[in-house]
């Protein structure tokens, strides 16, 4: 058989086994055996292997019936095959190190795009302006986020020698990065998304071939602090390959460095991107909400 029947036959039996099995952990073994059948990349398939059983990965099958809920109801919508989905969450770097190709595990993701640099913050204005795809490295502006008064000049919090393009993990390969976690907005009160929805409301919706995904768990699911975004991208690739989608992803979250022991080299992460000082904030310059009518053009009729 041909390579287009080997696979429309290993979808139709993933849709069937997606659809019929019961949560446990005989799910969790399905989704990551699912995984590893449609990797194609070695170091991601040693990922996988290595830490399948560890309790990162306790959270897969959650992560996976949360994504499914939303990606069914883009599937609705007039988007494309091909799409931009941006998750919007709370966000951290710990501890641990992984290569970036473990966020792009499948096919179906064919990109992870980061926007802070490491070791900061991000403001609503610049998620909002990620979400909607207005923000350019051209809009990014630094800043201090203490409150007490900062020593450091706001220059100062800018990196040096920060790239002119956004952190891809696909053009990071397998570089090592850090682990990054992920943890769920909590409206009304969450000021994160209070602010993002006032932009929503004032701005505009995204556009077609745009999803947004906020990470906001329903009420009545179990408490969750923080979930790894390598768990979230896997449950995110296989959701969509029962989809139609294939996906660039973007994330809108902090990568402040919150580890528990030692911090991060920082010298590192600049080789690797950029790193900024601690207590550094991106948001965006004012002219990301200036309308570039041949812009928006090519956006709603390209």
């Amino acid at each position: 058989m041909d390579d287009d029947i080997l696979k429309r036959l290993w979808l139709t039996r993933v849709k069937r086994l997606i659809k019929n099995i019961e949560r446990s952990s005989d799910e969790r073994k399905t989704l990551i055996k699912s995984a590893i059948e449609n990797c194609k990349k070695e170091t991601v398939l040693q990922w996988l292997r290595e830490n399948s059983e560890s309790e990162a990965f306790f959270k897969l099958v959650d992560m996976f019936h949360f994504l499914k809920k939303h990606i069914d109801e883009e599937e609705k919508k007039n988007h494309s095959n091909s799409v931009h989905i941006t998750i919007l969450a709370h966000g951290a770097i710990r501890d641990s190190m992984i290569p970036a190709s473990c966020l792009l595990p499948l096919p179906t993701i064919t990109d992870v795009i980061l926007y802070s640099p490491w070791n900061c913050t991000i403001h609503a204005d610049a998620v909002y302006g990620v979400a909607t795809g207005l923000m350019k490295p051209q809009h990014r502006v630094f800043n201090c986020n203490t409150k007490d008064g900062c020593q450091i000049p706001d220059e100062k919090h800018r990196p040096t020698k920060l790239p002119d393009y956004w952190n891809s993990m696909k053009r990071a390969g397998d570089r090592m990065i850090p682990n990054i976690t992920l943890s769920p907005l909590t409206p009304p009160e969450d000021g994160f998304w209070k602010r993002f929805e006032f932009l929503t409301k004032k701005y505009g919706q995204v556009e077609r071939n745009r999803i947004i995904i906020p990470f906001i768990l329903p009420a009545e699911s179990e408490p969750l602090k923080s979930v790894p975004f390598s768990v979230v991208s896997l449950a995110l690739s296989l959701v969509l390959l029962s989809s139609r989608f294939q996906a660039t992803v973007h994330l809108a979250a902090c990568l402040g460095d919150q580890s528990a022991g030692q911090k991060f080299d920082k010298e590192y992460l600049k080789t690797q991107y950029a790193c900024t000082v601690d207590n550094t904030t991106m948001t965006s310059s004012p002219d990301m909400f200036t309308v570039n009518w041949t812009d928006a053009l090519k956006r709603w009729f390209g």
